[in-house]
């Protein structure tokens, strides 16, 4: 059974997904973009009321984001890291491996997007090339980058989820996910879906999360065996 993955903006919204019954919470800031990477303060507050039994993870926005970045970050009682590729350019193999060296920590999750080409991001197949040559790399997420657009997901991404799972790696699909888009996907038998928009009230991923609606789809992941 795959698990849920609800992404937070706040402590309060994460006591509400973790009653809920979520597999993993993760910290973004929506209005920041796709990856929107929320503040340290927020990463602390959310893990201080999150049972250490429950993973969290942190989304760090896009790579680009990074250049002047400086100095020691505090990744204590976080369990993944994730960053985007969006116009990264052709050297960003080298650049992301000059980030993680610069701030070891808690393992990475290569982040693909499944609009690539509007991304100006490296495709899927070169992400997961890297992705699987490197030891502190323990997972992929599939995502979209243009949240304002439906998500691309379908049966062409069994071969990308399909080598991800053979080497291993935690596989969790996300991209503007409702419970029927997660029904139609259970076919490609990733480890979790992760969602931020479904999980809010009235689907809009700026508002609040809402209890029911998490409650519904961690029903929902819950009657869904693959």
């Amino acid at each position: 059974m795959a698990g849920l993955l609800v992404s937070v903006r706040s402590a309060e919204e994460a006591c509400v997904a973790v009653a809920s019954g979520v597999s993993v919470i993760d910290v973004k800031e929506p209005a920041h973009g796709p990856l929107g990477r929320a503040s340290r303060e927020v990463w602390s507050e959310v893990r201080a009321v999150v049972p250490k039994t429950i993973p969290v993870s942190v989304a760090l926005g896009e790579l680009n984001e990074w250049e002047v970045s400086a100095g020691a970050i505090d990744w204590t009682g976080l369990s993944y890291r994730k960053l985007g590729l969006a116009r990264a350019g052709h050297d960003w193999a080298e650049r992301w491996a000059d980030l993680r060296s610069r701030h070891p920590g808690p393992p990475w999750i290569a982040t693909i997007y499944s609009d690539w080409l509007a991304a100006k991001s490296p495709s899927p197949d070169a992400v997961l090339d890297v992705a699987l040559s490197v030891f502190d790399c323990v997972g992929v997420l599939i995502d979209t980058w243009d949240k304002g657009r439906p998500g691309r997901l379908g049966e062409s991404w069994l071969p990308v989820v399909a080598r991800a799972k053979a080497a291993g790696r935690l596989v969790a699909l996300a991209g503007r996910l409702d419970a029927e888009a997660i029904r139609r996907l259970t076919m490609l038998g990733p480890d979790l879906f992760a969602v931020r928009g479904a999980a809010c009230v009235d689907g809009d991923r700026y508002a609040a999360i809402d209890p029911v609606r998490v409650t519904e789809l961690v029903r929902l992941m819950a009657s869904l065996a693959f």
